[in-house]
Protein backbone atom coordinates (compact mmCIF):
# COMPACT_ATOMS: atom_id res chain seq x y z
CA UNK A 1 0.00 0.00 0.00
CA UNK A 2 1.39 3.32 -0.24
CA UNK A 3 2.71 4.88 2.67
CA UNK A 4 2.47 8.78 3.65
CA UNK A 5 5.77 9.85 2.55
CA UNK A 6 5.73 8.41 -0.93
CA UNK A 7 1.76 9.11 -1.40
CA UNK A 8 0.15 12.25 -3.31
CA UNK A 9 -2.62 13.77 -1.93
CA UNK A 10 -5.12 11.35 -1.17
CA UNK A 11 -8.73 10.91 -3.25
CA UNK A 12 -11.38 12.28 -1.48
CA UNK A 13 -11.94 14.57 1.21
CA UNK A 14 -12.05 15.00 5.16
CA UNK A 15 -15.86 13.47 5.78
CA UNK A 16 -17.92 14.04 8.63
CA UNK A 17 -20.20 10.87 9.55
CA UNK A 18 -23.44 11.00 7.70
CA UNK A 19 -26.67 9.16 8.14
CA UNK A 20 -29.54 7.81 6.77
CA UNK A 21 -33.22 7.06 7.06
CA UNK A 22 -32.32 3.26 7.22
CA UNK A 23 -33.11 1.05 10.42
CA UNK A 24 -29.33 -0.07 10.72
CA UNK A 25 -28.12 3.03 10.85
CA UNK A 26 -26.36 4.44 13.82
CA UNK A 27 -28.89 7.12 15.14
CA UNK A 28 -25.90 10.10 16.44
CA UNK A 29 -23.38 12.03 15.22
CA UNK A 30 -19.93 11.82 16.16
CA UNK A 31 -18.76 15.30 16.79
CA UNK A 32 -15.58 16.86 18.11
CA UNK A 33 -17.35 17.21 21.30
CA UNK A 34 -17.05 13.25 21.68
CA UNK A 35 -13.65 12.56 21.94
CA UNK A 36 -13.05 11.77 25.25
CA UNK A 37 -8.96 12.78 25.11
CA UNK A 38 -5.88 11.71 23.23
CA UNK A 39 -5.03 8.55 23.67
CA UNK A 40 -1.36 8.48 23.84
CA UNK A 41 -0.04 4.92 24.34
CA UNK A 42 3.70 3.65 25.51
CA UNK A 43 4.14 0.47 25.49
CA UNK A 44 4.92 -1.20 28.74
CA UNK A 45 8.14 -2.35 29.70
CA UNK A 46 7.00 -6.30 30.91
CA UNK A 47 3.39 -7.02 29.55
CA UNK A 48 2.39 -7.60 26.19
CA UNK A 49 1.34 -5.14 23.89
CA UNK A 50 -2.07 -3.62 24.21
CA UNK A 51 -4.36 -5.21 21.06
CA UNK A 52 -6.92 -3.20 19.70
CA UNK A 53 -10.34 -4.50 21.57
CA UNK A 54 -13.54 -3.29 19.71
CA UNK A 55 -17.11 -4.10 20.45
CA UNK A 56 -18.41 -7.81 19.46
CA UNK A 57 -21.20 -6.00 17.70
CA UNK A 58 -21.49 -3.15 14.76
CA UNK A 59 -18.93 -2.65 12.68
CA UNK A 60 -15.66 -1.82 14.22
CA UNK A 61 -13.27 0.16 11.54
CA UNK A 62 -9.51 0.72 10.84
CA UNK A 63 -8.27 3.94 9.75
CA UNK A 64 -5.25 3.26 6.85
CA UNK A 65 -3.26 6.51 6.88
CA UNK A 66 -4.57 9.19 9.28
CA UNK A 67 -1.90 12.26 7.83
CA UNK A 68 -4.66 14.11 5.84
CA UNK A 69 -7.12 13.91 9.21
CA UNK A 70 -6.73 17.30 10.97
CA UNK A 71 -9.52 16.46 13.52
CA UNK A 72 -8.96 12.55 14.29
CA UNK A 73 -12.34 13.06 16.29
CA UNK A 74 -13.96 12.23 13.79
CA UNK A 75 -13.54 8.30 14.01
CA UNK A 76 -13.66 8.62 17.78
CA UNK A 77 -15.88 5.41 18.82
CA UNK A 78 -15.76 3.89 15.53
CA UNK A 79 -11.71 3.28 14.76
CA UNK A 80 -9.93 0.75 17.31
CA UNK A 81 -6.81 0.38 14.87
CA UNK A 82 -4.76 3.13 12.95
CA UNK A 83 -2.00 1.84 10.58
CA UNK A 84 0.64 4.40 9.51
CA UNK A 85 -0.74 6.67 12.33
CA UNK A 86 1.51 9.76 12.23
CA UNK A 87 0.20 11.13 15.31
CA UNK A 88 0.20 9.13 18.70
CA UNK A 89 -3.18 11.55 19.57
CA UNK A 90 -6.17 9.12 18.83
CA UNK A 91 -9.21 9.28 20.10
CA UNK A 92 -9.54 7.11 23.21
CA UNK A 93 -9.54 2.87 22.07
CA UNK A 94 -7.53 3.50 18.56
CA UNK A 95 -4.25 2.05 18.83
CA UNK A 96 -1.79 3.67 16.69
CA UNK A 97 1.00 1.66 14.66
CA UNK A 98 3.59 3.15 13.03
CA UNK A 99 4.56 2.04 9.55
CA UNK A 100 7.76 0.79 7.55
CA UNK A 101 8.12 -1.34 4.55
CA UNK A 102 9.34 -4.33 5.39
CA UNK A 103 11.92 -5.02 2.85
CA UNK A 104 13.59 -1.84 1.99
CA UNK A 105 15.98 0.99 2.91
CA UNK A 106 13.07 4.07 3.90
CA UNK A 107 15.68 6.51 3.54
CA UNK A 108 14.73 7.66 0.10
CA UNK A 109 18.67 10.04 0.28
CA UNK A 110 19.83 6.31 -0.09
CA UNK A 111 19.76 5.77 -3.69
CA UNK A 112 21.28 3.13 -5.98
CA UNK A 113 24.90 5.48 -6.57
CA UNK A 114 24.70 5.52 -2.29
CA UNK A 115 24.39 2.06 -2.03
CA UNK A 116 27.30 1.12 -4.50
CA UNK A 117 29.59 3.57 -3.23
CA UNK A 118 28.49 2.51 0.69
CA UNK A 119 26.98 -0.79 1.15
CA UNK A 120 27.08 -2.80 -2.39
CA UNK A 121 26.71 -5.70 -0.59
CA UNK A 122 23.63 -4.87 1.30
CA UNK A 123 21.90 -4.28 -1.67
CA UNK A 124 19.34 -6.95 -3.50
CA UNK A 125 18.88 -7.70 -7.58
CA UNK A 126 16.99 -9.97 -9.81
CA UNK A 127 17.60 -13.11 -11.82
CA UNK A 128 19.22 -10.50 -14.19
CA UNK A 129 21.91 -9.04 -11.44
CA UNK A 130 21.68 -5.59 -12.99
CA UNK A 131 18.15 -4.73 -11.89
CA UNK A 132 17.63 -3.91 -8.11
CA UNK A 133 14.31 -5.91 -6.60
CA UNK A 134 12.38 -2.98 -6.70
CA UNK A 135 8.47 -3.04 -5.60
CA UNK A 136 5.83 -2.53 -7.77
CA UNK A 137 8.82 -0.22 -10.05
CA UNK A 138 8.90 2.15 -7.17
CA UNK A 139 12.95 3.32 -7.30
CA UNK A 140 12.44 5.88 -4.34
CA UNK A 141 13.20 3.22 -1.35
CA UNK A 142 15.92 0.50 -2.74
CA UNK A 143 15.80 -3.54 -1.05
CA UNK A 144 18.02 -4.59 1.05
CA UNK A 145 18.93 -7.86 2.00
CA UNK A 146 16.97 -8.36 5.29
CA UNK A 147 19.15 -11.56 5.97
CA UNK A 148 22.65 -9.70 6.80
CA UNK A 149 22.62 -9.36 10.31
CA UNK A 150 24.08 -6.06 10.12
CA UNK A 151 21.60 -4.85 7.54
CA UNK A 152 19.23 -6.18 10.58
CA UNK A 153 21.07 -3.91 13.19
CA UNK A 154 20.67 -0.97 10.74
CA UNK A 155 17.24 -1.50 10.05
CA UNK A 156 15.77 -1.83 13.14
CA UNK A 157 18.41 1.14 15.29
CA UNK A 158 17.51 3.07 12.49
CA UNK A 159 13.76 2.89 11.88
CA UNK A 160 12.25 0.32 14.23
CA UNK A 161 13.46 1.82 17.56
CA UNK A 162 12.74 6.14 16.83
CA UNK A 163 9.24 4.53 16.53
CA UNK A 164 9.14 3.09 20.04
CA UNK A 165 11.20 5.71 21.64
CA UNK A 166 8.68 7.60 20.57
CA UNK A 167 5.72 5.79 22.25
CA UNK A 168 4.14 4.00 19.32
CA UNK A 169 2.81 0.90 20.94
CA UNK A 170 2.53 -0.85 17.52
CA UNK A 171 5.12 -1.08 14.53
CA UNK A 172 3.56 -2.08 11.24
CA UNK A 173 5.76 -3.73 8.19
CA UNK A 174 4.27 -3.28 5.14
CA UNK A 175 3.69 -5.24 1.94
CA UNK A 176 5.39 -8.75 3.31
CA UNK A 177 5.04 -11.52 0.63
CA UNK A 178 5.65 -14.79 1.39
CA UNK A 179 6.23 -15.89 -2.37
CA UNK A 180 8.80 -13.88 -4.19
CA UNK A 181 6.67 -11.01 -5.61
CA UNK A 182 9.69 -8.83 -6.20
CA UNK A 183 11.91 -11.20 -8.04
CA UNK A 184 14.46 -11.39 -5.53
CA UNK A 185 17.83 -13.62 -6.47
CA UNK A 186 20.78 -11.70 -5.02
CA UNK A 187 23.66 -9.44 -3.83
CA UNK A 188 27.00 -8.97 -4.74
CA UNK A 189 29.26 -9.31 -1.24
CA UNK A 190 31.90 -7.09 -0.66
CA UNK A 191 34.37 -8.23 -2.88
CA UNK A 192 32.01 -7.95 -5.60
CA UNK A 193 31.14 -11.92 -6.25
CA UNK A 194 27.65 -12.57 -6.61
CA UNK A 195 25.62 -14.21 -3.80
CA UNK A 196 22.69 -16.31 -4.84
CA UNK A 197 20.07 -16.85 -2.51
CA UNK A 198 17.04 -17.29 -4.12
CA UNK A 199 15.71 -18.60 -7.42
CA UNK A 200 14.40 -15.29 -8.39
CA UNK A 201 10.93 -17.38 -9.42
CA UNK A 202 7.56 -16.40 -7.84
CA UNK A 203 6.96 -19.65 -5.78
CA UNK A 204 10.29 -20.22 -3.78
CA UNK A 205 11.08 -22.10 -0.84
CA UNK A 206 14.08 -20.64 0.38
CA UNK A 207 12.97 -17.03 -0.17
CA UNK A 208 9.81 -17.72 1.92
CA UNK A 209 12.05 -19.14 5.05
CA UNK A 210 14.09 -15.82 4.79
CA UNK A 211 10.66 -14.11 5.40
CA UNK A 212 9.46 -16.11 8.25
CA UNK A 213 12.46 -15.78 9.92
CA UNK A 214 12.72 -12.08 9.29
CA UNK A 215 9.21 -11.25 10.78
CA UNK A 216 10.77 -13.76 13.95
CA UNK A 217 13.33 -11.51 14.35
CA UNK A 218 11.41 -8.31 14.41
CA UNK A 219 7.96 -9.68 16.57
CA UNK A 220 11.27 -11.35 19.09
CA UNK A 221 12.55 -7.41 19.29
CA UNK A 222 9.21 -5.72 19.32
CA UNK A 223 7.44 -8.15 21.95
CA UNK A 224 10.72 -7.81 24.61
CA UNK A 225 10.14 -4.14 24.51
CA UNK A 226 6.24 -4.78 25.27
CA UNK A 227 5.44 -3.48 21.95
CA UNK A 228 3.13 -5.19 19.16
CA UNK A 229 3.95 -5.99 15.68
CA UNK A 230 1.48 -5.75 12.51
CA UNK A 231 1.89 -6.45 9.28
CA UNK A 232 -0.16 -6.34 5.67
CA UNK A 233 0.54 -10.14 4.93
CA UNK A 234 -0.59 -10.39 0.85
CA UNK A 235 -2.82 -13.31 0.00
CA UNK A 236 -2.64 -14.49 -3.79
CA UNK A 237 -2.48 -17.04 -6.29
CA UNK A 238 1.28 -17.82 -5.58
CA UNK A 239 0.68 -18.30 -2.04
CA UNK A 240 1.42 -21.39 -0.22
CA UNK A 241 -1.16 -21.47 2.66
CA UNK A 242 1.17 -23.14 5.23
CA UNK A 243 3.40 -19.81 4.65
CA UNK A 244 0.64 -17.26 4.72
CA UNK A 245 -0.59 -19.30 8.19
CA UNK A 246 3.16 -19.20 9.99
CA UNK A 247 3.81 -15.66 8.90
CA UNK A 248 0.12 -14.52 10.39
CA UNK A 249 0.99 -16.76 13.59
CA UNK A 250 3.97 -14.33 14.30
CA UNK A 251 2.30 -10.83 14.20
CA UNK A 252 0.00 -9.26 17.08
CA UNK A 253 -2.18 -8.06 13.93
CA UNK A 254 -2.66 -9.19 10.73
CA UNK A 255 -3.40 -6.47 7.86
CA UNK A 256 -5.32 -7.73 5.11
CA UNK A 257 -5.49 -5.12 1.74
CA UNK A 258 -6.81 -8.03 -0.45
CA UNK A 259 -10.13 -8.19 1.36
CA UNK A 260 -13.16 -9.58 -0.34
CA UNK A 261 -12.84 -7.75 -3.49
CA UNK A 262 -9.52 -8.74 -5.05
CA UNK A 263 -7.38 -5.57 -4.49
CA UNK A 264 -9.51 -3.37 -6.15
CA UNK A 265 -10.69 -4.68 -9.53
CA UNK A 266 -13.46 -7.01 -8.69
CA UNK A 267 -15.04 -9.41 -5.78
CA UNK A 268 -13.70 -12.61 -4.90
CA UNK A 269 -15.66 -15.41 -6.11
CA UNK A 270 -16.12 -19.37 -6.50
CA UNK A 271 -12.69 -21.33 -5.18
CA UNK A 272 -11.34 -17.92 -4.31
CA UNK A 273 -13.73 -16.95 -2.17
CA UNK A 274 -13.83 -20.05 -0.48
CA UNK A 275 -9.86 -20.14 0.01
CA UNK A 276 -10.27 -16.63 1.59
CA UNK A 277 -13.37 -17.60 3.34
CA UNK A 278 -11.27 -20.28 5.22
CA UNK A 279 -8.06 -18.47 5.30
CA UNK A 280 -10.21 -15.75 7.69
CA UNK A 281 -12.30 -17.67 9.19
CA UNK A 282 -8.75 -19.54 10.55
CA UNK A 283 -7.47 -16.76 11.93
CA UNK A 284 -10.13 -14.41 13.20
CA UNK A 285 -11.11 -16.40 16.50
CA UNK A 286 -7.29 -15.55 17.77
CA UNK A 287 -5.83 -12.96 15.59
CA UNK A 288 -6.75 -9.43 15.35
CA UNK A 289 -7.72 -8.74 11.96
CA UNK A 290 -8.09 -5.64 9.40
CA UNK A 291 -9.88 -6.52 6.36
CA UNK A 292 -9.24 -3.70 3.53
CA UNK A 293 -11.78 -3.46 0.67
CA UNK A 294 -11.00 -1.51 -1.98
CA UNK A 295 -13.91 -0.37 -4.27
CA UNK A 296 -13.62 -0.90 -8.03
CA UNK A 297 -14.11 2.81 -8.31
CA UNK A 298 -11.22 5.71 -7.37
CA UNK A 299 -13.68 7.33 -4.53
CA UNK A 300 -15.95 5.43 -2.26
CA UNK A 301 -18.83 7.91 -2.86
CA UNK A 302 -19.28 6.24 -6.47
CA UNK A 303 -19.10 2.82 -5.64
CA UNK A 304 -21.46 0.93 -6.27
CA UNK A 305 -24.48 -0.14 -3.51
CA UNK A 306 -23.87 -3.91 -4.58
CA UNK A 307 -19.84 -3.88 -3.88
CA UNK A 308 -20.39 -2.21 -0.56
CA UNK A 309 -23.24 -4.91 0.32
CA UNK A 310 -20.74 -7.34 -0.61
CA UNK A 311 -18.00 -5.95 1.43
CA UNK A 312 -20.29 -5.71 4.75
CA UNK A 313 -22.24 -8.86 4.27
CA UNK A 314 -18.62 -10.59 3.93
CA UNK A 315 -17.34 -8.46 7.15
CA UNK A 316 -20.16 -9.72 9.05
CA UNK A 317 -20.24 -13.41 7.44
CA UNK A 318 -16.31 -13.55 9.00
CA UNK A 319 -15.99 -11.28 11.97
CA UNK A 320 -14.93 -12.66 15.34
CA UNK A 321 -14.59 -9.39 18.28
CA UNK A 322 -11.18 -8.48 17.31
CA UNK A 323 -11.87 -8.49 13.24
CA UNK A 324 -12.07 -4.56 11.71
CA UNK A 325 -13.06 -2.83 8.67
CA UNK A 326 -11.38 -0.60 6.10
CA UNK A 327 -13.68 0.48 3.05
CA UNK A 328 -11.89 2.96 0.93
CA UNK A 329 -12.01 3.78 -3.31
CA UNK A 330 -9.14 2.52 -5.21
CA UNK A 331 -5.66 3.35 -2.66
CA UNK A 332 -7.99 6.07 -1.53
CA UNK A 333 -6.35 6.06 1.95
CA UNK A 334 -5.07 8.90 4.47
CA UNK A 335 -8.62 10.31 5.03
CA UNK A 336 -11.49 9.63 6.66
CA UNK A 337 -14.47 7.90 4.59
CA UNK A 338 -17.56 7.32 6.00
CA UNK A 339 -20.86 5.19 4.64
CA UNK A 340 -23.77 5.14 6.24
CA UNK A 341 -23.92 1.39 5.71
CA UNK A 342 -20.50 1.63 7.92
CA UNK A 343 -23.30 2.16 10.85
CA UNK A 344 -25.16 -1.02 10.35
CA UNK A 345 -25.27 -3.18 14.24
CA UNK A 346 -27.77 -6.13 14.51
CA UNK A 347 -26.08 -7.28 17.11
CA UNK A 348 -23.65 -9.60 18.24
CA UNK A 349 -22.98 -13.07 16.48
CA UNK A 350 -25.45 -15.78 17.73
CA UNK A 351 -23.95 -18.65 15.38
CA UNK A 352 -20.75 -19.77 13.35
CA UNK A 353 -21.41 -19.21 9.57
CA UNK A 354 -22.90 -21.87 7.66
CA UNK A 355 -24.55 -22.74 4.23
CA UNK A 356 -28.01 -22.68 4.15
CA UNK A 357 -30.21 -25.01 1.70
CA UNK A 358 -30.31 -23.09 -0.78
CA UNK A 359 -26.60 -22.57 -1.02
CA UNK A 360 -25.99 -19.31 0.28
CA UNK A 361 -23.36 -18.61 3.05
CA UNK A 362 -25.07 -17.32 6.21
CA UNK A 363 -24.71 -16.15 9.69
CA UNK A 364 -26.78 -14.96 12.45
CA UNK A 365 -27.06 -12.56 14.79
CA UNK A 366 -29.16 -11.75 17.57
CA UNK A 367 -30.37 -8.57 15.60
CA UNK A 368 -30.38 -9.79 11.73
CA UNK A 369 -28.71 -12.06 9.53
CA UNK A 370 -25.80 -11.97 7.25
CA UNK A 371 -25.81 -13.54 3.36
CA UNK A 372 -22.78 -13.89 1.08
CA UNK A 373 -23.45 -15.60 -2.20
CA UNK A 374 -19.60 -16.30 -3.45
CA UNK A 375 -21.05 -18.11 -6.95
CA UNK A 376 -20.17 -16.54 -9.85
CA UNK A 377 -22.43 -18.00 -11.70
CA UNK A 378 -25.71 -19.55 -9.37
CA UNK A 379 -27.75 -17.28 -7.72
CA UNK A 380 -29.19 -18.79 -4.49
CA UNK A 381 -32.18 -17.94 -2.84
CA UNK A 382 -32.65 -18.07 1.35
CA UNK A 383 -35.83 -19.15 2.92
CA UNK A 384 -36.18 -16.64 5.85
CA UNK A 385 -37.91 -17.60 9.08
CA UNK A 386 -40.84 -15.61 9.70
CA UNK A 387 -41.16 -12.16 10.01
CA UNK A 388 -40.33 -8.99 8.19
CA UNK A 389 -36.76 -8.50 7.71
CA UNK A 390 -35.08 -5.29 6.11
CA UNK A 391 -31.69 -4.69 4.19
CA UNK A 392 -28.81 -2.47 3.89
CA UNK A 393 -31.23 0.11 1.38
CA UNK A 394 -34.54 -0.59 3.75
CA UNK A 395 -36.24 -2.69 1.58
CA UNK A 396 -38.52 -5.18 3.44
CA UNK A 397 -38.15 -8.91 2.54
CA UNK A 398 -40.49 -11.51 4.37
CA UNK A 399 -40.50 -15.77 3.11
CA UNK A 400 -37.47 -15.91 0.87
CA UNK A 401 -34.86 -13.56 -0.65
CA UNK A 402 -32.56 -14.22 -3.75
CA UNK A 403 -29.17 -13.38 -4.28
CA UNK A 404 -27.56 -12.83 -7.26
CA UNK A 405 -24.13 -14.76 -8.39
CA UNK A 406 -21.55 -13.09 -6.45
CA UNK A 407 -23.25 -10.94 -4.21
CA UNK A 408 -24.24 -10.27 -0.30
CA UNK A 409 -26.79 -8.57 2.04
CA UNK A 410 -27.50 -7.97 5.61
CA UNK A 411 -30.80 -8.00 7.00
CA UNK A 412 -31.75 -6.92 10.15
CA UNK A 413 -35.24 -8.58 11.92
CA UNK A 414 -37.11 -10.28 12.18
CA UNK A 415 -39.73 -7.77 12.85
CA UNK A 416 -43.87 -9.00 13.09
Amino acid sequence: MSDERSAGPGRGVTRRVFLAGSTLVAAALVTSTDLPGAAAATPAATAGPVLPDPPDSGIARAQIFDNQIPDRSVYAGLTYFVWGASSLAQPAGAVPCGYLPAFRDYDRTHDLAWFQANHPDWLVYTSDRTTPAYEFGNTVYLPIDFTNPAVRTYYYDTYVQPLLDAGYPFVGFDNVVTFNGYGNCGHFDSAGTWVQQFSGERVDDAWAAAVLDWLDYLAGRLHAAGAGIAANITWNASVKPADMLAAIGLVDVYVDEQGFTAHRVANYNDQAWQDRFDLVRQIAPTTPYVSINQTATDDLDDASTAQIDWVIANYLLCREQRSMLALCGDQQYHVFLDRPELHTDIGAPSAAPYTDAGGARARAYTGGLALVNPSSTQTTTTALPAGTWTDLRGTAHTGQIALPPNSGTVLAGPTA
